[in-house]
């Protein structure tokens, strides 16, 4: 089949006039090989972006055919309880933290006098019972006091010998300050509210939907107050990387035989007064499937055997819709 055959072909029929200067003039710099049908993507594949929690839309920033940015947002979900969920993670975490604090810093200087002077008045208690109990021990030698008496402050000394014992460890354990594995147990509950705010605030961004990429927003199918459900799932926009272009050609079974990376290519867009564009062959699919892109010749059947080829632009187009369909000529 020569170059005019071809073009042709894959041309709808107002157009097919200008199919022979088309042929010649790549007959005289070619040979063409294949030609296929094809359509304008962007650099990648079309992106539907859902939503990953249930809620109310509260916006829809943008609308069809805005350009957007990575990271621009693009819807936003009502979440007033993941906002709580929030605020009560964050209230947590200063608990644990404020408690972890409180047993690096150990007891207070006021604690620590406190004790201090517990110990000093136990002493001080101490003494006097033992200087009782060293007097009427003497005097029960002359009896001059009963053994009862001697019993009771020999008690009394037993007993304040015990609370300055008592006063000492106190403060001991005040000077030591809190046990290792009370500061671990501390420590891994401030970490785990701290991961729970993480949780909470990655369920709170949720609520913000993002475009994952720079390019253009192709369908908008949510409105402001719509419920969207993680139980019934729809994208809510369908973005496309537009940074540059390229086609997706289905090439026939047929010439597949033909077809090579690297190859050159030319795309002639008749929407655009027979605009057209330079490009190579960037991958070619590694299986086959059925014809998706239709073209305009009533005889062209669509159960026939295709494979997709991808063809990378050297130049992006001006003002030319993603999906537009055209015509891919394939040298050799």
């Amino acid at each position: 089949m020569n170059g005019r055959a071809i073009l042709r072909c894959l041309v709808p029929a107002s157009m097919c006039v200008m199919a022979p200067a088309f042929a010649d003039n790549e007959a005289s710099r070619s040979k063409i090989v294949a030609a296929a049908p094809g359509r304008i993507e962007g650099s990648s594949d079309m992106i539907s972006i859902g939503a990953s929690v249930t809620g109310t839309v509260e916006r829809v920033e943008v609308r069809q055919g805005d350009h957007v940015y990575a990271g621009q947002p693009l819807v936003r979900i009502l979440c007033d309880d993941q906002k709580a969920r929030f605020a009560q993670r964050v209230a947590e975490r200063q608990a644990t933290d404020a408690y972890y604090r409180k047993l690096v810093n150990g007891a207070r200087k006021e604690e620590r006098e406190i004790a201090q002077d517990e110990l000093t008045l136990s002493e001080a208690r101490l003494a006097e019972a033992q200087a009782r109990l060293n007097r009427s021990t003497a005097l029960t030698q002359t009896n001059s006091v009963s053994v009862s008496v001697r019993d009771v402050d020999d008690r009394d000394a037993r007993v304040a010998r015990a609370q300055r014992e008592v006063a000492q460890m106190r403060v001991a354990l005040i000077q030591a300050g809190t046990r290792e594995e009370e500061l671990a147990e501390a420590k891994a509950r401030d970490v785990a509210a701290g991961q729970a705010i993480d949780v909470a605030k990655a369920e709170l961004e949720k609520c913000e939907v993002k475009s994952p990429v720079t390019g253009v927003v192709l369908r908008k199918n949510v409105s402001e107050g719509e419920l969207v459900s993680l139980f019934y799932p729809k994208p809510l926009l369908i973005v496309s990387e537009t940074q540059s272009y390229r086609i997706r050609a289905e090439v026939d079974e047929n010439d597949v035989a033909n077809i090579k990376l690297g190859q050159s290519a030319d795309v002639i867009v008749f929407a655009k007064n027979q605009l057209r564009l330079r490009g190579k062959v960037s991958r070619i699919a590694p299986v086959m499937g059925r014809r998706q892109i239709l073209t305009a010749d009533p005889a062209d059947k669509s159960d026939r055997d295709v494979i997709e080829v991808f063809l990378a632009l050297e130049t992006k187009p001006d003002r030319v819709p993603i999906g537009l369909r055209v015509s891919v000529l394939f040298f050799d």
